[in-house]
């Protein structure tokens, strides 16, 4: 069940009709069987994944906080991580694992035959298994109190507006809300629908658009196609993968938003970024979060020397890329936005400036965002040999076909354009929006409905990150 299809308005609409005539309590039990339900539309057999990761966590969270020795506590947080990293481990990098290390023997002179599982990728694993592994491990680190409310835990993890792809939510973000009372306002409901609309024009209007009629085909052949083509499809992508994701996360908040519930915000126009730390502080902010959190800076961070601290970044990234897929081509995307954070932090801790002034900020801002999208190459080519040719197309190509900037094309680059300038001025003065009258306000949301009906289509393009 796709946010963008016409299944979940209804199921989502019937849920918003029920759960307002609830209490609290009832309210809770809906929205867990209305999420498991949800979760059992796209394969009901891994639903079994959720609840056994619910009450591992569920139980050590409890047994954590009550114990007061040290090696009890920690054999319980080594329990809730061995099993929601090894549930993950085996689904999603079983296979990866088990072809490179043959691959590597084989090279090394070892004859070792391939072995590999037909495993299927449970959708969302990847995002579930960190939100119950952080409860675990803020209860551990006396940050956070297990909740002794099994339904409103499970609740917690199996919420369906974040369920398949976040954002992340932590439980001391989330957890009081399933705990307190809910009502039901006109302001909430609205500023629900307003921000569900703007996610679902994101990925239907300009990430769906983008992809159909010129990213795909052309990374699906990128030498029958011409060198600006090529750049046009690389540029193409790394709007699409930003509305693709943000578009699914607003969706998502808007979701939780008419239920009464406030998520975290996941993006922040990451493409007005002028360096590369800045520009994971406004990506997928919740995994970034989450990696800072309980990966670099349990590392150390940067509170060691030079050295120590492009090590603890080297592998903060690099967990980050595996995580986002079980192939090396993450992997080498994730080491190469550690290399651009090194070498900035490096730039900045020689004492010089980098971006001041207008001029400045302008070149640091390219810079920033060229890295960026060259890096998306990697992220979206099939393998290292389709990214290489792919580069090396940009720099002259023999292929003869093109895509132009049709009207459907610029008009979904446009669109892209006005959502960041609007970020832009909306987050130096938060009362900007009340700036226009509202009857120009109400013609935006009508002509983004009016372009979507013409360009609505039965056939659903599942979301980019569902796949990890």
């Amino acid at each position: 069940m796709i946010f963008s299809s016409l299944q979940y308005l209804g199921f989502l609409t019937f849920v918003f009709l029920l759960y307002w005539k609830l209490p609290r309590r009832s309210q809770n039990v809906l929205l867990l069987l209305a999420s498991y339900y949800f979760y059992a539309c796209w394969d009901w057999r891994f639903l079994s994944l959720i609840i056994v990761s619910t009450f591992v966590d569920y139980i050590t969270g409890l047994s954590i906080h009550r114990s007061e020795k040290p090696l009890e506590r920690k054999a319980w947080l080594l329990l809730s991580v061995g099993v929601n990293l090894g549930i993950l481990g085996y689904f999603k990098y079983f296979n990866f694992f088990a072809e490179s290390f043959a691959t590597l023997a084989n090279t090394l002179g070892f004859e070792v035959s391939q072995t590999t599982l037909d495993i299927t990728l449970p959708v969302g694993i990847s995002f579930y298994t960190f939100q119950t592994l952080s409860y675990s491990l803020d209860i551990y680190r006396r940050v956070l109190t297990p909740t002794s409310s099994l339904t409103s835990f499970a609740c917690f993890v199996a919420f369906f507006p974040q369920l398949v792809a976040g954002p992340i939510v932590r439980a001391k973000e989330f957890l009081y809300q399933l705990e307190q009372e809910r009502q039901f306002t006109a302001e909430k409901f609205q500023a629900g629908l307003l921000r569900f609309l703007q996610g679902y024009f994101k990925k239907i209007f300009i990430a769906d658009s983008l992809g159909v009629l010129l990213v795909d085909p052309v990374f699906a052949n990128p030498t029958a196609y011409d060198s600006p083509t090529l750049w046009l499809a690389l540029l193409g992508y790394t709007v699409q993968i930003y509305a693709d994701f943000s578009g699914y996360s607003s969706m998502a908040i808007g979701s939780a938003g008419i239920l009464g519930f406030e998520i975290p915000e996941n993006f922040a126009f990451p493409y007005l970024a002028r360096n590369m730390s800045e520009f994971w502080q406004k990506w997928h902010m919740t995994m970034s979060r989450f990696f800072r959190d309980y990966v670099y800076i349990p590392l150390g961070g940067n509170r060691g020397s030079r050295i120590a601290t492009i090590r603890n970044l080297a592998a903060t990234t690099f967990i980050s890329g595996l995580w986002h897929g079980a192939a090396w081509t993450f992997v080498a995307w994730g080491l190469v936005h550690g290399v651009f954070i090194a070498v900035f932090q490096l730039f900045r801790a020689s004492g010089r400036s980098f971006g001041s002034g207008t001029l400045g900020r302008l070149a640091a801002l390219v810079l920033t965002q060229s890295c960026v999208i060259f890096a998306w190459l990697l992220f979206r080519a099939s393998d290292f040999a389709t990214a290489w040719v792919y580069a090396l197309g940009l720099l002259g190509s023999d292929g003869e076909q093109s895509i132009g900037l049709s009207i459907h094309i610029s008009t979904a680059f446009i669109a892209f354009a006005i959502d960041h300038g609007y970020g832009y001025f909306l987050a130096k003065d938060e009362n900007f929006e009340q700036r226009y009258p509202i009857l120009l306000r109400a013609a935006v949301y009508v002509l983004m409905i009016v372009l979507l009906y013409r360009t609505y289509s039965p056939d659903v393009n599942p979301f980019i990150y569902f796949a990890f």
